[in-house]
């Protein structure tokens, strides 16, 4: 039998086998000496309760978990009476319901997991996932926003349009897609570099997020192009108000490494359920709307024809 509980003052009984050699007793003594310390440096948090699911043995790293607590974890306090603490020192976002991940107040996630032991008693560890979980949002929002201008790049784009389109459906309701091209700005990033050019990009993102609701979204769909999805709009004339600020904001000069840069835009529209119903004929027909304003001298909008 092996004591271990130094993080608590105390001393807990823990069975440990070790391989049977003649140096079997030599091993048991150094294990006996070095287990709390080893437990201490894990990075996991760790309890032991009796069967009772009474405190035994808490570790270095759970105290620090639950720091502003940390007083509460004397030996034979229940495991109720810990969750209650927390509870009153709001320490936790929501109710505690029992193993999983446990959302903290101040914003960290900890996994908690419960294996039972063969006197009855329970053992508990709490993994702080915090970083990894910032990690794999950080992951998730790379992959679906642009890294010049910050926006929805196509993909999370796409998604948007079919969430709105389904929203609009249930709600019969209209939502407007504007397709647009810079007029100008490939000669712009021609003549003054990748830099220069993406920073004229992040500009017309914040124009353009200025000109819309936070209902709404703007995107970069690639290239000098980019979308916006006008979610529950009441007419095609109220669209093509926004259209026209739209074009107006962004024939506003750019100043660009102490240089005015000057550009413009060319912006189609297309509405459901007037134009279109499915998100790729509402694309098709914004931007065949806007190659039409192109085509007839830049620096406008033209809304699509009623289906």
């Amino acid at each position: 039998m092996m004591r271990v509980g130094r993080s608590l003052g105390v001393r807990a009984n823990i069975r440990v086998f070790v391989v049977t050699s003649p140096f079997s007793k030599d091993t048991a003594q150094q294990l006996d000496t070095d287990l709390p310390e080893v437990l201490d440096r894990l990075h996991d948090g760790i309890a032991v309760f009796d069967s009772d699911d009474r405190l035994i043995f808490a570790n270095g790293a759970l105290l620090g978990l639950f720091d502003p607590m940390a007083e509460a974890f004397q030996p034979g306090v229940a495991f109720a009476a810990l969750v209650a603490e927390a509870g009153d020192r709001k320490m936790l976002a929501d109710a505690f319901i029992g193993p999983g991940e446990i959302e903290f107040a101040d914003g960290r996630t900890v996994l908690m997991r419960e294996a039972p032991l063969p006197s009855g008693g329970i053992v508990r560890t709490f993994s702080d996932l915090t970083e990894y979980r910032l990690a794999e949002q950080q992951i998730a929002y790379m992959a679906s926003h642009d890294e010049v201008t910050g926006l929805p790049n196509r993909s999370l784009f796409l998604d948007r349009l079919d969430v709105s389109l389904r929203q609009s459906a249930r709600e019969k309701s209209r939502i407007a897609v504007l397709f647009i091209d810079l007029d100008g700005f490939k000669a712009v990033n021609d003549r003054m570099g990748h830099d220069a050019g993406d920073m004229i990009l992040h500009q017309v993102a914040v124009r353009l997020v200025a000109r819309v609701r936070a209902s709404d979204t703007v995107a970069r769909y690639g290239g000098d192009e980019f979308t916006v999805i006008l979610n529950q709009v009441s007419n095609a004339q109220d669209v093509g108000r926004v259209a026209e600020s739209i074009v107006d904001e962004l024939t506003r000069p750019f100043m660009v490494k102490r240089e005015t840069v000057l550009i413009g835009a060319s912006v189609g529209v297309a509405v459901y359920p007037d134009n279109a119903e499915t998100s790729d004929a509402l694309i098709r027909l914004a931007d065949k709307a806007m190659y039409e304003v192109k085509h007839s001298g830049k620096r406008g909008y033209r809304l699509s024809a009623p289906h």
